[in-house]
């Protein structure tokens, strides 16, 4: 909501004062989401390989205007009380008030569960408890009843590119770019997520076998395509030229450290995934100090996964230390690479034959 907007409200409800109606009244306001790109990196020559370079839309169905809510004081809004237990069907965006100009203040994937506390006349937005204060999602994204999980036959299709598993032992980075005759089968991992469908087989496990043990693992980046990759990598590109005043090369420049080229992203290959805790909706290094993590490290090679991009070897993967991303190389070669304590580059140096 904009200072001017402020002072019409303001100046609306001291009208209706003088008229004796000066009551708790709700003004409707309407806007389409303005998702606006990530400020760009710094000349830092290393940094993540998280990719995600927008703000999410509230879902990829979501209407593009909802009647919202709210008094003068965005913060200070009119709900009716409810308590309840209430599901996401998709992945949703979370936001200060509700209104689709409101700041994201984080994420529900699919199938978390969500501590109702209210909801708007309009009957458009539910208030919600989030990390400890009021927050607002669209309730038409929300369902009372909890989603089942869908359980998938794991099977290989004839002439796979993978014939065993020897042949996911293999390295892609910034320099090493993935075939051009790459091609994968996908599986669900977690929600919306998928990655290839062994390595989905794998994770799903993991995840299963972390659950058990009260570990509650969160997916959050899985498999995309290398004409994702492309789109994300470009529109990075545009955005530093016509919003920073970059150059072409610097603009590429300043985008190539935060984000992967098409084909050089072990997300592209579908056997890289991005875990973290319940409580969060972004990376952060601060994962290394979580239960999860520490699960993860003990366990993660028991079912081919690695952590990817260790601390200490950042002049060689090209890459900050990400304690969040792992990624499929086959239980043939997982413990061995971990124990070794060498990155991956390192180790198949080494031992490719």
């Amino acid at each position: 909501m904009n200072f001017g907007y402020r002072r019409v409200a303001a100046a609306i409800f001291a009208a209706l004062a003088l008229c004796g109606c000066a009551s708790r009244q709700a003004v409707p306001v309407s806007s389409a989401d303005q998702a606006t790109e990530a400020p760009p990196a710094t000349s830092a020559e290393i940094s993540s390989e998280i990719e995600t370079a927008t703000a999410p839309s509230e879902t990829a169905t979501a209407p593009t205007e909802e009647t919202t809510f709210v008094t003068t004081d965005p913060l200070d809004y009119a709900f009716e009380p409810l308590s309840a237990k209430m599901y996401s069907t998709d992945t949703l965006n979370v936001r200060e008030y509700p209104s689709t100009e409101a700041k994201i203040v984080g994420q529900l994937n699919p199938g978390d569960e969500a501590d109702v506390v209210g909801r708007t006349p309009d009957g458009a937005w539910y208030v919600i408890n989030f990390d400890g204060s009021r927050a607002c999602v669209f309730a038409e994204y929300l369902s009372a009843e909890q989603p089942e999980e869908e359980t998938e036959q794991l099977v290989i299709p004839e002439n796979y590119y993978f014939a065993d598993e020897d042949d996911y032992f293999f390295v892609v980075n910034k320099q090493i770019y993935l075939p051009e005759d790459y091609s994968i089968e996908t599986a669900f991992v977690q929600g919306s997520y998928e990655l290839e469908i062994v390595a989905a087989e794998r994770c799903r496990a993991m995840i299963a076998a972390a659950e058990k043990d009260g570990i509650d693992l969160k997916v959050l980046s899985a498999y995309r395509t290398v004409e994702y990759q492309r789109n994300l990598f470009e529109r990075n590109v545009k955005s530093r030229m016509e919003d920073y005043g970059m150059t072409y090369d610097e603009a590429v420049y300043d985008v190539s450290i935060n984000i992967a080229p098409p084909g050089g992203s072990e997300h592209n290959a579908g056997l890289a995934v991005d875990i973290i805790d319940r409580n969060h909706w972004d990376t952060y290094e601060e994962f290394e100090d979580t239960e999860e993590f520490e699960w993860l490290i003990g366990h993660c090679t028991d079912f081919g996964f690695i952590l990817r991009y260790p601390k200490g070897k950042e002049d060689v993967t090209g890459y900050i230390y990400e304690p969040w991303h792992y990624r499929y190389v086959g239980v043939k070669y997982a413990k061995d690479i971990m124990d070794s304590g060498l990155c991956l580059e390192e180790y198949f140096e080494q031992h490719a034959q």
